[in-house]
């Protein structure tokens, strides 16, 4: 049975340009090794994400005339708690019921970093390389998809994962807007598997910003 794919799910943006042809030229996604490891349906490699997921914002960023962001890992390890709350609760929402971390201002404080100001991107996507495309579902039971044609989809891999979120970030005005702001500094991402989602597993990420 032929399945359209659902677009990509993301809810409002939390947070408070010009792009000289010349910048665009030389801006390029760095590459991240390891990132073109299938991701498994069991566990995340929290920072090969967050590495993976940190290229494609630079880019976007150095073709906006942006400084580039730094990673984090106290933004890291929050980004990935709420996501693990997130893909657990099936919810995709800012708000969460975990203790100190229950909002972005609690995981700005959890993560031990001093800030003025802060933003986070959340999202879901299918585990599979499903998005954005039509498919075939050849086996539901053991996750055999294939494009109409016969070509078999297997699940994303940390790079293909990273640029499907940015780039579907991007065509977002308030992610987009918090992706391009100027005041910022670092950053941190991290993603919670939910494997018992229709179509063999979803992707529940967190980016999480501070200036």
């Amino acid at each position: 049975m032929l399945r359209p794919l659902l677009p990509f799910v993301l809810t409002a943006c939390l947070a408070m340009f010009l792009s000289p042809a010349a910048a665009q030229a030389k801006c390029s996604v760095q590459r991240v090794s390891g990132e073109e490891k299938s991701i498994s349906h069991k566990q995340l490699n929290q920072a090969l994400l967050d590495a993976a997921i940190l290229a494609q914002v630079n880019f976007y960023r150095c073709k906006h005339g942006l400084s580039k962001l730094t990673p984090a890992g106290g933004l890291r390890k929050q980004a990935s708690k709420h996501s693990a709350w997130m893909a657990r609760s099936g919810k995709l929402s800012h708000k969460a019921t975990n203790g100190s971390s229950r909002n972005l201002t609690g995981r700005l404080k959890s993560s031990g970093l001093r800030f003025k100001t802060g933003a986070e991107n959340i999202g879901v996507m299918r585990l599979y390389n499903l998005d954005g495309r039509r498919f075939l579902i050849r086996s539901s039971g053991k996750c055999v998809f294939t494009t109409p044609a016969g070509e078999p989809i297997g699940r994303h891999s940390y790079r293909s994962l990273a640029k499907l979120a940015v780039r579907e970030w991007m065509e977002s005005p308030g992610h987009r807007k918090n992706i391009l702001r100027r005041n910022l500094r670092h950053t941190g991402a991290g993603g919670g598997i939910r494997p018992n989602s229709q179509h063999c597993g979803a992707v529940f990420l967190t980016q999480i910003f501070l200036g």
